[in-house]
């Protein structure tokens, strides 16, 4: 059997750990050919051995600070000369302030900073990218259930997130004449390196673990391969008609909020 992204070339932003690393396993398993990019060369290494261990054709791999103009020009230039287009781009790419400041004492560098990544990161990768997408390529941008709703201490994060939220559908309206889609991922609470440093600094983990899972109605944390295998049916000709769309992706959290 064929696989469901069979001949496409699929890059991903923030692929060196949890969802973005996951994202590009489950593409490279179902025949994509992956470019993986992540600020950490250790782990954009790490995640090209295990997305070429799933399968499908040799993985790309390119360091890439997303709020780096000179990075990004490189990285999309080499993608050109190298695959010539992008068929799937998945931007995974983002941050979180230490310590969850509230608004009075997030400083205005943090505000900066975290909007650099989270907003304008994407839509410079984007930007960048699209010139190399062809008609029915997708974009699949990660958000968060903070694109949706807030709490507490949580505002400059929440803001990038909505943010991204509305970009999202403004690339859908813009390139649905060239038969590009694009659609947003927004998931719940999950188990990657970011939460795994909240439970470490955490009082209490078993506490914590036990709040985060009782803000689901199922009762867990999801996993990054949950998160991936979403992305990977946005990203597929199995959703060509879906695109300036928001997939919640946690366990209904949102639902029962």
């Amino acid at each position: 059997m064929s696989g469901r992204v069979d001949g496409k070339i699929a890059l991903v932003t923030g692929a060196g750990t949890g969802i973005g690393r996951a994202t590009c396993i489950s593409l490279a398993r179902e025949g994509a050919e992956v470019v993986v990019t992540s600020r950490t060369p250790a782990h954009v290494e790490e995640t090209r051995s295990l997305a070429e261990q799933a399968g499908g054709p040799t993985p790309h791999a390119f360091e890439l600070d997303v709020t780096d103009a000179v990075q990004i020009e490189r990285v999309v230039a080499a993608v050109k000369e190298r695959l010539g287009r992008v068929d799937i781009l998945v931007n995974n790419g983002a941050v979180v302030l230490p310590n969850d400041p509230g608004v009075t004492e997030t400083t205005g560098d943090q505000w900066d900073w975290i909007f650099e990544v989270n907003a304008k990161g994407i839509f410079s990768i984007c930007k960048a990218v699209l010139p190399l997408m062809q008609r029915g390529a997708s974009i699949v941008n990660v958000g968060s259930i903070n694109s949706l709703f807030a709490r507490p201490n949580t505002a400059a994060y929440s803001a990038t997130k909505g943010a991204l939220f509305l970009f999202t559908r403004a690339v859908a309206v813009e390139y649905a004449p060239n038969g590009i889609r694009a659609n947003l991922v927004c998931p719940g609470i999950v188990d990657t390196p970011i939460n795994a440093r909240y439970m470490d600094e955490a009082a209490n983990p078993e506490a914590l673990l036990r709040e985060w899972n009782a803000r689901c109605p199922l009762n867990r944390i999801a996993q990054p391969e949950e998160i991936a295998n979403c992305t990977l049916f946005l990203a597929s000709d199995e959703a060509s008609f879906v695109t300036g769309t928001t997939l919640v992706v946690d366990g209904g959290a949102t639902a029962d909020y």
